[in-house]
């Protein structure tokens, strides 16, 4: 019963993004980091010590020793997730987010942890995307479809580095 009904949601998926249903956004611009400092980087005094910024509450919330952030429907990782949505990297450290930007485009946050220079500059097209993170900070993203609202609650994610 499982195995029937993940096969029809494929078929459902796959006839949407074939149709440019799972596009919807890829005619929308795509929000850019503003240059000013933000309210929250004004409160980010050392980026290399923690900061409670959500949807990662806690230190230990954290990943370490992965570069890749995969995201999706079906397969690995299940659900509208990223994994992991916290991860932590050393400053200099080139990122590779892998999924279907069409259905999940990528945006950098305006609202949630180092908002000024945040190296996610967004995307709506392809598959993968390498960031290089260059300077300490908690850099927030979220998906534009499923986490539209920027508050970390839906699909969203952070990547700390250090």
């Amino acid at each position: 019963m499982l195995a029937t009904m993940v096969n029809v949601a494929r078929a459902i998926l796959a006839v949407a993004l074939a149709t440019g249903a799972g596009g919807a956004c890829s005619g929308r611009p795509l929000p850019e980091a503003p240059e000013p400092v933000g309210r929250v980087d004004a409160a980010i005094v050392d980026p290399s010590a923690f900061v409670a910024i959500w949807p990662c509450p806690a230190e230990a919330d954290y990943v370490t020793g992965t570069d890749t952030v995969r995201f999706g429907f079906f397969g690995t990782p299940p659900g509208f997730v990223y994994d992991p949505k916290c991860l932590a990297v050393d400053a200099g450290t080139a990122v590779t987010f892998s999924g279907s930007f069409a259905a999940h485009p990528l945006y950098p946050s305006t609202s949630r942890g180092t908002v000024a220079g945040n190296p996610i500059g967004g995307t709506s097209t392809g598959e993968s995307k390498v960031i290089r993170f260059e300077r300490p900070g908690f850099f927030a993203y979220y998906c534009g479809i499923h986490g539209g609202a920027d508050d970390g609650s839906t699909m969203a994610g952070i990547i700390w580095a250090r």
